[in-house]
């Protein structure tokens, strides 16, 4: 007998939480739409999301669909291909191109597995063949839940900072020195927000970061260039917050597809906070920071010096500390063989002269050591 997989809390997601951050303002229950001409399996999708909690409009055509699409945004689209007045990747553009946050679990044969396959590279998040049993089902829901919930919270979470910039700039814009501290005190909220998710992640930032405007001032980077460095080195994973921790706290190697969820965070983390005026250069380390000047990084595999500065400064930063800072399963690596592996890498991972400002720094001026 196959076993059911445990049941969520029906259709919620409670004002924070497991972050416990009760000032955001969450929806408790996704739009969902379900699109296939068959009555029976209408019927099943339909009985299995109110056993979970969760209500659905419906659609037997592509007309209908166009019409529901129209008429709302939906959260979640479970889409049948095959539609009697047409195919349903008309409706998969049409969600792609008008509704990109949405999240479609395709449905479709096993015969058509190749049609399947398209609808993933075109933006589909998953898709299920029929026929399908309930516990087949509730795993996708469970997992398409699961990334709804995250998304809401980072998109929530986003609005939440930017109205707390608005209210603190509003009450003090009188003291410039009390705004400065009111930036500090955002990026460092932006940071709690990832600890609670990835309680590791908060020794690394701070000190990735404190290296960041060290070699910065070597590169005689001076004033607010320091600042702006200081705050995205501090907040280059921040989009990790986006990732499903399915994934995040996963033991043990990442499958290709998982990989390639969690080289989205760069983009995700970008998109928190590039309309944050104060953090706009900033952004640029969360968004760059796995660039190599070779060109073989991620996420648009720029090179040499169209790799913003900031992030090509904080790749050496970062890199170090990865290499040196002890681990679970290993003890610290000698400052000796990590400057011969950051010289290998010289003009392949590294910008050669950053490279070479870095390694004239003091050891004992190095804050990995503390």
């Amino acid at each position: 007998m196959q076993k059911v997989p445990e049941k969520p809390e029906a259709g919620t997601l409670e004002k924070g939480g497991s972050f416990g951050l009760g000032a955001l303002d969450l929806p408790s229950m996704p739009d969902i739409l379900i699109v296939d001409d068959e009555s029976s399996i209408l019927t099943l999708i339909s009985s299995i999301l109110i056993t979970n909690g969760y209500t659905a409009d419906k659609a037997q055509s592509l007309k209908e669909a166009f019409a529901a699409l129209s008429a709302r945004d939906y959260d979640i689209v479970f889409l049948d291909l095959g539609l009697p007045d047409g195919s349903g990747f008309n409706v998969l553009d049409r969600i792609i191109d008008t509704m990109p946050e949405t999240l479609v679990i395709v449905i479709t044969g096993f015969h058509d597995l190749d049609k399947a396959l398209r609808s993933i590279r075109k933006g589909a998040f998953d898709y299920i063949t029929k026929p399908f049993s309930i516990t087949l089902f509730q795993d996708r829901l469970y997992s398409v839940l699961d990334t709804w919930k995250t998304r809401t919270f980072s998109h929530a979470y986003q609005k939440y900072l930017e109205k707390l910039v608005d209210d603190r700039n509003r009450e003090l814009q009188d003291t410039v020195q009390e705004i400065e501290h009111v930036h500090d005190v955002t990026v460092f909220a932006l940071g709690a927000a990832l600890d609670l998710r990835d309680p590791e992640t908060e020794d690394h930032c701070r000190r990735v970061s404190e290296n960041s405007v060290l070699l910065g001032k070597k590169l005689d980077l001076k004033g607010e260039e320091l600042k702006k460095l200081k705050w995205g080195a501090y907040l280059h994973d921040i989009g990790k917050i986006g990732i499903p921790e399915s994934i995040l706290m996963k033991q043990g190697p990442l499958s290709d597809e998982e990989l390639s969820v969690v080289k989205k965070h760069s983009v995700l983390g970008y998109s928190m906070i590039r309309n944050i005026d104060f953090l706009m250069e900033a952004s640029e380390v969360v968004l760059y920071h796995h660039e190599k000047y070779d060109g073989s990084g991620y996420p648009y595999g720029l090179s040499g010096r169209d790799i913003p500065l900031f992030a090509r400064i904080f790749a050496v930063a970062d890199a170090v500390d990865a290499m040196i800072a002890p681990r679970p399963y290993r003890n610290q690596i000698p400052i000796q063989e990590v400057y011969k592996e950051l010289k290998r890498c010289s003009g392949v991972h590294f910008d050669p002269d950053i490279l070479s400002a870095f390694l004239k720094i003091p050891i004992s001026e190095l804050h990995y050591l503390k």
